[in-house]
């Protein structure tokens, strides 16, 4: 599907490609000075292309960060809000399970850095795994927990959670 900005860029090649058959016409001694204003024409039209291709790139990039966001607080809603404690382990291993495509979609963005932002992105996604791991393990606290002792366990685990957010949203934004 074509974008406003692909359908206007498709316009103004076509209104370019239209100048240069009138060019082409013209005379002999007029079609060097006009070739100057199509040779300006078509690399500034190229330059429009290349900007809109990097913003939808940044585009799609954000809209990936946003679905990650979104299904990361479906999951916590239904957590916080879960009547029992079978209810609230499919919620948790539900938000865990995403924070692990996020972390995996984090490491990819990572990998295309080079040098030291490649390392300081790369240390800090080692940090967050390490804390999604321990989340998990405390997870099974929860699920082994007698009587209404999941209940304290449910906190912690929820704790830990906003911790981890808290340092996700941090390198996300960095």
């Amino acid at each position: 599907m074509a974008t406003a900005m692909d359908e206007y860029l498709g316009g103004v090649r076509r209104r370019i490609a239209r100048l240069e058959v009138t060019v082409q016409r013209g005379t002999a001694d007029a079609r060097p000075r006009m070739q100057r204003y199509l040779n300006t024409l078509r690399r500034d039209e190229e330059s429009a292309r290349a900007s809109t291709r990097e913003r939808a790139v940044a585009v799609d990039e954000r809209l990936e960060q946003l679905n990650n966001e979104l299904e990361l607080a479906e999951h916590r809603v239904a957590a916080e809000f879960a009547a029992t404690r079978d209810q609230f382990m499919d919620a948790l291993e539900a938000e865990l399970r995403r924070w692990d495509v996020s972390l995996d979609q984090m490491q990819a963005k990572a990998a295309a850095k080079t040098g030291v932002a490649r390392g300081r992105a790369e240390a800090v996604i080692a940090d967050l795994r390490q804390r999604r791991v321990s989340i998990g393990t405390s997870v099974s606290y929860v699920g082994a927990a007698a009587g209404e002792g999941w209940r304290n366990a449910r906190s912690r685990v929820l704790a830990e959670l906003d911790e981890l957010k808290s340092e996700a949203d941090a390198a996300w934004r960095a």
